[in-house]
């Protein structure tokens, strides 16, 4: 037998990493071994734990879902009047059918570590995880297959560079609380922030900017898959859904190792999510 299929009853894994399942089955049934997981696994990269580092999946409410179709809300604002005290009264409501997909990252793996349970589980765990979070990163915001992503969803506004009057923003915190108050024109309340991480570490250095906003309830992720100089703020938790089949596999393929979730994003208020320019980098 050349194929396992362990479908586990612990959702968490709470007992092994991912990397130590299949280690196990490796070890069991050698090349071609497949395990498949009823968990997220790019939620569970070890080094997180101790240096939490948010993806944009931690951003989006999330829906277990158990088919590869959902129907969903969606509501859009294009014939909104650009002086209504509340334009969400006049927002289009309709519904759409949302798509999941395989969202898939792999990396070649040495002999030797084949050859080593231990070093196979520390390499699934440290190395093809975090190489699924950055796939994963890429098609939320970018999009691939039926995942459009929040970047190229419709309906996403943009923020005139230097603000409604056309002054310039003293400073990237500044355009980032302008943004803000931005999505709120929609009835939103902004509670996350995607950006690059050349334009998040400065940041640190601006006093307390980053606490302040955390105690507002808005999270940030930092990113390479956002361009730098471009900030994306929104309502994640009522503008989105991440459609989470709870289905991963970890396989091998010939000398690479690969890892698979199934997901699909559900936007529904795309106009709660809005861009900006950030100042020196335009």
């Amino acid at each position: 037998m050349t194929d396992v299929r362990m479908m586990l009853d612990d959702p968490e894994l709470a007992r092994r990493s991912p990397g130590e399942e299949f280690a196990l089955a490796h070890a069991r049934h050698g090349p071609g071994a497949s395990v498949e997981l009823r968990a997220s696994i790019s939620d569970l990269f070890p080094p997180a734990k101790r240096r939490p580092r948010l993806t944009v999946r931690h951003l989006l409410r999330k829906a277990v879902v158990g088919a590869d179709e959902v129907t969903v809300f969606t509501e859009r604002a294009e014939n909104t009047a650009p002086d209504a005290a509340a334009p969400e009264w006049e927002f289009e409501v309709g519904a759409a059918t949302v798509k999941t997909q395989t969202i898939r990252a792999s990396v070649p793996v040495p002999r030797e570590i084949l050859a080593d349970p231990a070093a196979l589980a520390a390499f699934v765990d440290y190395r093809l995880l975090v190489r699924l979070g950055t796939v994963e990163n890429d098609v939320l915001l970018n999009g691939t297959g039926p995942i459009r992503g929040l970047l190229r969803s419709p309906g996403l506004r943009r923020r005139p560079d230097g603000g409604a009057d056309g002054a310039a923003d003293a400073s990237a915190a500044e355009a980032l609380l302008a943004t803000a108050a931005l999505c709120e024109w929609y009835g939103g309340s902004a509670d996350g922030i995607v950006m690059h991480p050349d334009d998040w570490w400065p940041l640190v250095a601006d006093g307390a900017f980053l606490e302040r906003l955390a105690v507002q309830g808005v999270k940030v992720s930092r990113t390479r898959m956002v361009p730098p100089g471009t900030a994306l703020v929104g309502d994640f938790t009522a503008a989105a859904t991440l459609l989470d089949r709870r289905s991963s596999t970890i396989r091998l393929d010939g000398g690479t190792l690969v890892a698979e979730i199934r997901e699909g994003l559900a936007v529904h208020l795309p106009g709660h999510f809005v861009t900006t320019a950030l100042p020196g980098r335009r």
